[in-house]
């Protein structure tokens, strides 16, 4: 293995400006677009929330808690529907299965997905 390593030798003398430029530019540009991915799925989350209404400070706790309770009222027979169409449609999927697999064995056909293989042999 050592010998190996002693039979390699780097040439430093063919190295030009041309190779230095390419290699800058090259690692300047992967690390670039590394960066970018890193910041725009960074700030996707903050993007895909947006609101463009402000929100006021100044409202009271307990305007707050009344706006959650008719939120959840409204939305409770859209879940209601939601849940009832799922359980609808999960219901009648399947009939029971007797879980019992069964393997028809024939003698080697050769196709072209398994010719190779078969020559192999």
């Amino acid at each position: 293995m050592l010998s190996i390593l002693n039979a390699i030798s780097f040439d430093t003398s063919k190295i030009d400006a041309n190779a230095v430029t390419v290699f800058i530019i090259g690692f300047s540009v992967v690390f670039g677009a590394l960066i970018s991915i890193y910041l725009f799925f960074y700030f996707l989350p903050k993007i895909v929330s947006f609101d463009g209404k402000k929100k006021k400070k100044s409202e009271s706790p307990k305007n707050k808690v009344s706006d959650i309770t008719n939120q959840n009222n409204e939305n409770s027979e859209v879940f209601t529907a939601i849940a009832m169409a799922l359980h609808l449609h999960f219901e009648d999927m399947h009939d029971e299965e007797s879980m019992i697999l069964t393997m028809d064995i024939k003698d080697r056909v050769n196709t072209p997905w398994s010719s190779k293989i078969a020559n192999i042999n």
